[in-house]
């Protein structure tokens, strides 16, 4: 394809200059774009959550688990007993995990009619509000001030 002047690669620069002047215009909502997104991501998880919980509380039964080798930080992975005899060990980890070391025993509670899910016994989506909030805190921490600052610098550019 060829333009009217015969040089492709000058118009390809002007238009690729253009693109990148109207993106670089928008930085700032970019960012706020951002936090928002991670805001609404944390809502969400917390919200799910508590929704995971209310799903436990509706066929809630109670037992013994062995936390097992293999988790980590991410996942922490048990082994238990349900109350129709089967031996259980949910493949997504459970619920609220901190603390927990493979090889300990402890008590989780689960729904009756979906045993894989599962959350140590008296925690809940209660625990993870601080830290949720404080993640959201967080963010706005960085991606305010950046806003601002990114804002007030296309404001004297004009």
């Amino acid at each position: 394809m060829t333009s009217p002047t015969g040089d492709v690669l000058t118009e390809t620069r002007a238009a690729a200059g253009r693109v990148l002047s109207r993106v670089r215009y928008r930085v700032p909502e970019i960012v706020a774009g951002v936090g928002a997104t991670l805001t609404l991501l944390a809502v969400v998880a917390l919200g799910g959550a508590f929704l995971n919980d209310a799903q436990i509380d509706a066929n809630r039964a109670t037992t013994a688990a062995t936390v097992l080798e293999g988790s980590d930080y991410w996942r922490t992975v048990v082994r238990f007993v349900d109350d129709q005899g089967r031996l259980q060990t949910p493949g997504s980890g459970i619920s609220y995990p901190v603390g927990l070391t493979p090889g300990e025993n402890i008590y989780v509670e689960y729904d009756r009619t979906e045993p894989t899910r599962v959350r140590v016994a008296g925690r809940s989506a209660v625990d993870g509000i601080l830290p949720i909030a404080g993640g959201i805190a967080a963010v706005w921490a960085v991606v305010g001030p950046a806003y601002v600052l990114l804002r007030r610098r296309r404001d004297r550019q004009g």
